[in-house]
């Protein structure tokens, strides 16, 4: 049985105008797939039936902020653009960060942003999300 560690994983980012990258600082990222169901059940049935219908996702990206490292005023400042395209592309990893391996790829909108700076601890920056098109899942 093979075991992840959280700090195997990493995340890639671009904002729709150049290629994917490291988002250096990555602490955590979430992602939450959902898939919506359609009742066909009918007259006469005596248990419901359903059928998987549209999927959508959402989640979070939790960085240590810092300023100059390289990837994260991408993420962070994806948040004030108006009229989103949803062109900014994400891939998270569980290990390493090979492209298309042991990864979730998807387009996505940056939907709100935190930073959140406390005395004795560090500034945490935490981009929230939302996927647009297809969910492509390479976990392995």
């Amino acid at each position: 049985m093979a075991v992840l560690r959280g700090e195997q994983g990493s995340v890639q980012f671009e904002t729709g105008s150049g290629s994917l990258a490291p988002v250096v600082g990555t602490r955590s990222w979430s992602l939450n797939i959902s898939k919506e169901t359609l009742d066909t059940s009918k007259h006469g049935d005596t248990f419901r039936s359903f059928v998987g219908s549209m999927i959508s996702g959402s989640g979070t990206v939790e960085l240590v902020y810092d300023p100059d490292a390289t990837g994260q005023a991408g993420l962070i400042e994806d948040i004030v653009k108006t009229s989103d395209a949803a062109d900014a592309s994400f891939e998270l990893f569980t290990t390493g960060s090979t492209t298309n391996t042991d990864s979730v790829s998807f387009a996505g909108i940056i939907t709100s942003m935190d930073i959140t700076s406390t005395v004795g601890d560090l500034v945490i920056a935490t981009c929230n999300f939302i996927t647009s098109g297809t969910i492509t899942s390479n976990l392995e």
